[in-house]
């Protein structure tokens, strides 16, 4: 599972370091995932942030992670990054350490408590959204004597959250669906005739509630889906093409190039050399 939805720019990350993932003890709560990671990196390391349908929490208690978007350098311990149809750059180094929660973005809505139109592929700090909660929820998860009682911490935030967070529209939450569920194959005109709703309404309802559009949305969806498969086996490129929904492989390399900046390709290759990573690709137990 790849909580961060970043790749190692590299295609590898600089040897030397020592990194570790940790998983919840139980089942996550239904509809998110969460990994803890503990690294030393011996020199910094850039990662490309991924296109994602889903919200990512970033909770830290190590050195500043330095995100780069849109031409702006940043540091933070903890941030939110929203749905995003466009890549950006991470560096990590230092001592990392930190929790990760990734969620559907009809959650996100309830656990940060505001339209995640306000993120709007940003990632700012968390004290930005949820305010000294935040400050509060990093001082308890890095006083804590364990990473079980890390994740207690954070299953017992959640739950607060969720209890008084606002729901996002019944129609826009069926709409969600309906792409997820078709990996956005699916006409949004056709979605809002099947509501009652106007185009143009579910546009601007969707946007302001998950942060993306409908139609940027099944980008992504497919774009995960293509990604998804170029991971896991090596079919030819026009076969992940046709499977993901693309119109032929010429239309699969310009999306993939247009939202990652890479070609398919390297794309496979660097998600393979990914997976000892555990801030990107988390697993059971230490990294080999």
């Amino acid at each position: 599972m790849n909580f961060v939805n970043a790749l190692p720019v590299a295609g590898r990350v600089p040897g030397g370091g020592e990194s570790a993932c940790h998983r919840p003890g139980r089942a996550a709560r239904r509809g998110w995932d969460c990994a803890g990671y503990e690294e030393r990196l011996p020199a910094p390391v850039p990662l490309r942030v991924l296109p994602s349908s889903r919200v990512t929490l970033a909770l830290g208690f190590g050195d500043p992670i330095t995100l780069t978007s849109g031409g702006a350098v940043a540091g933070y311990r903890s941030m939110v990054l929203g749905l995003r149809d466009g890549a950006d750059e991470l560096t990590l180094g230092g001592r990392q350490r930190g929790l990760v929660l990734r969620c559907d973005p009809v959650l996100g809505h309830a656990v940060l408590g505001v339209p995640l139109r306000l993120l709007d592929g940003a990632a700012p700090c968390l004290e930005a959204v949820l305010g000294a909660e935040a400050a509060r929820l990093g001082d308890r998860l890095a006083d804590a004597p364990d990473w079980n009682a890390r994740f207690a911490v954070l299953d017992d935030t959640v739950a607060a959250l969720l209890a008084r967070g606002p729901r996002a529209d019944p129609q826009v939450v069926w709409a969600w669906r309906r792409l997820r569920a078709g990996a956005g194959d699916v006409r949004v005109a056709a979605l809002a005739a099947r509501l009652g709703w106007s185009r143009r309404h579910l546009v601007r309802r969707f946007h302001h509630q998950l942060g993306i559009t409908p139609k940027a949305a099944a980008r992504v969806l497919r774009f995960e889906r293509a990604a998804r498969l170029l991971a896991q086996d090596s079919r030819g490129l026009a076969q992940v093409a046709a499977d993901a929904g693309y119109a032929d492989q010429a239309h699969l390399s310009r999306e993939v190039r247009a939202l990652t900046r890479w070609t398919p390709s390297q794309l496979r290759g660097f998600t393979s050399a990914a997976a000892g990573v555990p801030f990107v690709q988390a697993g059971a137990g230490p990294a080999q």
